[in-house]
């Protein structure tokens, strides 16, 4: 993999994921930060760049136990727990809310030299915002790869990760650096394989930035 030509992509690395005292703590989350901060010491000091999907939540969200769903309420925006954990926490992030946006600021989002953080107002896979796929798509197009890790789940992000199959870069998924959600098929990960997704260590990957 070469450096300018691979994008980082950081799913739902935020406090009330990891932390144990998080509004919605996924248990072994909090093993995994070194991994992690790992990670995003590459990606600095191989000028990869590095794309954030978070959970950002805001009252009246159906899915929360709030306003009658079944997910405790979590990653509230402008709350502390809908931050990201000082370990994959963005040094110069451009934040991207679900808005429509005018050409000139999608050069500037295409420009930006630091981090890109989609923000996800429900669980639905960032695809399906009718206001950030078409960015999503033109910030992925000059590169080759996309290597994911985070927090994920099989019914939730799992399906923005199918939404970026066929996108155009190879997808691989770092196995030893995601937190999983809930209970996972046994088969997903070879269906995802099926689809042309590569699995790999986190030690492969450096290998592979690094040589």
């Amino acid at each position: 993999m070469k450096a300018d030509q691979t994008i980082f992509y950081d799913i739902n690395t935020q406090r009330d994921f990891v932390l144990p005292d998080g509004k919605f703590h996924i248990q072994g989350a909090e093993n995994l930060v070194p991994k992690w901060k790992a990670i995003t010491d590459l990606a600095r000091n191989q000028k990869v760049q590095i794309v954030c999907s978070v959970d950002c939540h805001v009252p009246g969200d159906p899915q929360l136990k709030s306003w009658g769903g079944p997910y405790p309420d979590h990653c509230m925006a402008d709350t502390p727990g809908q931050q990201k954990i000082d370990d994959t926490k963005p040094v110069n992030p451009l934040m991207l809310e679900n808005r429509d946006y005018t050409p000139d600021e999608i050069k500037q989002i295409l420009d930006h030299d630091g981090e890109i953080v989609f923000r996800r107002q429900q669980f639905d896979k960032l695809a399906d915002n009718a206001h950030l796929s078409a960015i999503l798509r033109l910030v992925l197009r000059p590169y080759q790869d996309i290597v994911m890790y985070g927090v994920y789940t099989e019914s939730c992000v799992a399906r923005e990760i199918n939404a970026l199959i066929g996108v155009g870069p190879k997808l691989h998924i770092i196995t030893d650096a995601v937190a999983i959600v809930g209970s996972e098929s046994p088969t997903f990960h070879e269906q995802l394989q099926q689809q042309g997704v590569e699995l790999i260590t986190f030690d492969e990957l450096k290998l592979r930035m690094l040589n």
